[in-house]
């Protein structure tokens, strides 16, 4: 069994969710951003590779107005690391993380050591198990595009949120999945559940079917 993954997202209207030089506040509208909160305040965990830690220092919590208060506090962060040092100065490990990470990288936090084959990256089958053991049941995935892709790659996601904004980018910045598409057969097929307007963005909401053997564990809430 395995937590649910939600990946999350803002993108521009043709697809990119960052410029070139990382910026990315804001491509959504407020409206959007918030109800990018109320997903957090649904999930049990919220996930960011190493990428977007060094990148944005994300605090992932939850910050809704005074007529919606989360009762459990903000969802656990967990941080996907590579064979980098992770900069410990980050917002989130004040908060007690816990880090997938494919060899013991000495810093606070829970730390989870999940190497894949060549032991330079997580493997996130076995690292969404752990999470599972750990009481972790739904996920929403945060960034960034090299995070993104290998769940996808995986055959890990279950659903989606796109919130696009009323921006062009005109250009070529930093896309969804960092991986190379090279035909449209490797694309990944979608079941659209909703389309939204939330000020001037749009949401958009998608599920994934799960490949055999990969399904999540049922959450029950």
């Amino acid at each position: 069994m395995r937590p649910t993954v939600i990946l999350k997202v803002a993108l521009t209207l043709d697809g990119q969710m960052a410029a070139a030089d990382g910026s990315s506040q804001w491509i959504s509208s407020p409206e959007a951003r918030q109800d990018a909160h109320r997903l957090r305040a649904r999930v049990d965990a919220v996930m960011v590779g190493a990428g977007t830690l060094r990148a944005d220092n994300p605090r992932l919590t939850v910050r809704l107005g005074p007529q919606e208060t989360h009762p459990v506090g903000s969802p656990r962060p967990v941080i996907v690391a590579g064979t980098r040092p992770l900069p410990t100065e980050s917002i989130l490990f004040g908060r007690n993380p816990i880090v997938l990470a494919p060899a013991d990288p000495d810093i606070s936090g829970q730390i989870v050591i999940s190497p894949n084959r060549t032991g330079d990256k997580v493997d996130l089958v076995a690292g969404l198990k752990h999470l599972a053991e750990l009481g972790i049941r739904n996920m929403l995935v945060e960034g960034g595009s090299a995070l993104f892709g290998s769940l996808l790659e995986a055959g890990l996601v279950d659903r989606g949120v796109i919130y696009y904004g009323p921006l062009l980018a005109g250009g070529v910045g930093k896309p969804f999945s960092d991986k190379a598409w090279t035909t449209l057969a490797d694309a990944h097929p979608v079941a659209i559940e909703s389309v939204e307007r939330l000020g001037e963005s749009i949401k958009l909401a998608f599920s994934v079917p799960s490949p055999q053997g990969s399904e999540p564990g049922r959450d029950t809430r």
